[in-house]
């Protein structure tokens, strides 16, 4: 098979499985907004931060993003944490909860539907497929070296 048939199956294939693999979430309470994603994911980046410093990054009053931490404590998926070099200041962090729901909420496709699927499928192909894709993705990385 050539490069250009290879890229319609692919493509072909891709579409299917994201069409039957996507994750959907039923119980929209349990999705995260779009502005709390953006918040833990820049947590997530940046690392522990106290308040002053995100109100600067996110251009936002340190009163409304306080209130917003305190929301996200009540969740646990954020946590104050002393500032060893300022014991007047707090460090924002995410806690483990914080990490694992921001984790789930960038997942794109259904993990435990996944699995079912690959299941169904011979252990000597599900390796195959897997290492065939992760040769893709370095591939791929290889064509736009800034993602």
């Amino acid at each position: 098979m050539d490069a250009d048939a290879f890229a319609d199956r692919f493509a072909d294939a891709y579409q299917g499985v994201y069409l039957h693999g996507v994750r959907r979430v039923r119980d929209k309470r349990d999705q995260l907004t779009r502005e709390t994603t953006a918040f833990l994911l820049h947590l997530a980046e940046a690392g522990p931060v106290t308040l002053t410093e995100l109100s600067r990054h996110l251009a936002r009053a340190s009163s409304t993003l306080s209130e917003m931490v305190d929301h996200l404590v009540g969740k646990d998926l954020v946590r104050r944490d002393p500032d060893p070099d300022d014991a007047r200041r707090a460090l924002i962090w995410l806690t483990a909860h914080g990490r694992e729901t921001l984790a789930e909420e960038m997942r794109v496709l259904d993990r435990q539907r996944l699995a079912r699927a690959a299941a169904k499928l011979d252990p000597d192909r599900r390796a195959l497929l897997a290492e065939a894709l992760a040769d893709l993705v370095n591939a791929l990385r290889s064509e736009r070296p800034d993602l």
